[in-house]
């Protein structure tokens, strides 16, 4: 087939595609008389991916900005074995948010032998960094490489992971201490992040509960700037987490993770005594976060609260975000973390969900949502040009 009637076939073929990745992991166990046995055990990924065609992709293009970094990870030709594992090493680090990854390729043989090494290679990320798959965020793409005559044409090309991601800068102890130093000690600039707290706190009946993992450091001083300038007002109730006080991920169960800080003041100097206890107990560790934890242990502590005012982080899940129906009180959620520098990334739709199921309400940077307990299967809505609709009772990008 000439390369300009195999350029035809595949532009046939559909350009989105969701792929669902069994793993099959076979564990050795011993029985009481040393017979080793094998025990089969599959689970599956569900992960969206759009595919494109290009001639030749190179994997080390510079990125837009500074800011934005890539780690690449090789396979051979015809092979999943990821030859530089340790490359991504970088992508375990505490406030690391990945923005897309690309699966570079050629289909050489065009049969659905690609399609299985595909989600081998998949396989193989998974074992190096499985918390990829944990984050919601990421933009997958296949790409298909079209520029080769030839089988050795093909093996020259590039095969492997292209991985585009950017981190968050953390606060070490002693800057933590100063910078929160400097919200008591001078006025800080308004911010955007001011006017999503002036519309979203109402009364002394709610909860403000702050995710402090260390993901979050660009936008909890500004949280604690906003309190600043409210002086020593009506006590407010505080629920500080961190996911668990620095526990092994492995040890971390869905409810009872811990690291959680609830406290009640209208003093500026105890909420930042609270937050730097908070914030050098635990960094986060995987990208879930406790949030539903945070507010429930709040509300078994302050039985009189009546709404929530939740500040996120657009990149991290919710660990539990299965208890979310045990709110039976309001969530307004400020999502922080939809834009960082030139990259837009949609709202995480968890945050959509829980707004919904609650009566809460959604702020971003630039936009409110309100009445989204109103919305019904099959309903849209639009936010900061991304379409959400509602189906199976969650939001999906559209």
């Amino acid at each position: 087939m000439t390369e300009k009637k195999q350029r035809v076939a595949v532009l046939k073929r559909l350009h989105d595609a969701s792929t669902i990745l069994m793993i099959l992991v076979c564990l050795i166990t011993f029985d009481s008389f040393g017979q080793a046995k094998r025990m089969n055990v599959s689970f599956a990924i569900n992960i969206k991916v759009d595919t494109t065609r290009v001639r030749v992709y190179n994997p080390y293009t510079p990125p837009s900005h500074s800011e934005i970094k890539t780690v690449v990870l090789k396979t051979g030709f015809g092979d999943s074995e990821i030859t530089n594992a340790k490359d991504a090493k970088v992508l375990d680090e505490v406030g690391c948010n990945i923005i897309s990854i690309d699966l570079v390729y050629t289909d050489y043989h065009k049969d659905s032998k690609q399609d299985l090494l595909n989600k081998k290679r998949l396989m193989q990320l998974y074992f190096v960094n499985p918390d990829i798959f944990n984050q919601s965020l990421i933009q997958w793409k296949y790409v298909e490489q079209l520029g080769f005559k030839d089988e050795a044409d093909a093996r020259n090309l590039f095969h492997g992971f292209v991985i585009k991601y950017y981190k968050v800068p953390k606060y070490e102890p002693t800057t933590l201490k100063m910078k929160l130093g400097e919200v008591k000690s001078k006025a800080p600039e308004d911010t955007t992040m001011f006017k999503a707290f002036n519309k979203s706190i109402k009364s002394p009946d709610e909860l403000v509960c702050v995710d402090l993992t260390g993901s979050m450091s660009p936008y909890y001083l500004q949280v604690f700037s906003w309190l600043h300038l409210r002086k020593n007002g009506a006590t407010i109730r505080y629920s500080f987490f961190n996911d668990g006080d620095e526990m092994p991920d492995h040890l971390k169960r869905t409810g009872n993770v811990g690291g959680v800080y609830s406290f009640g003041t209208n003093s500026i100097d105890t909420v930042t005594k609270y937050a730097y206890e908070c914030i050098t107990k635990g960094s986060g560790g995987d990208s879930p976060e406790n949030n539903i934890e945070s507010v429930l242990k709040a509300i078994k502590k302050y039985p009189d609260i009546k709404s929530v005012v939740m500040v996120v982080d657009n990149w991290a899940n919710m660990r539990d975000y299965s208890l979310m129906s045990q709110l039976k009180i309001p969530v307004k959620v400020i999502v922080c973390g939809t834009r960082y520098y030139e990259v837009k990334s949609p709202v995480n739709t968890q945050y959509l969900d829980l707004a919904r199921a609650t009566g809460g309400s959604v702020y971003t940077m630039e936009e409110d949502l309100h009445d989204l307990a109103k919305k019904k299967e099959g309903d849209e809505i639009t936010i900061e040009g991304t379409t959400y609709v509602i189906r199976g009772g969650r939001f999906m990008p559209k």
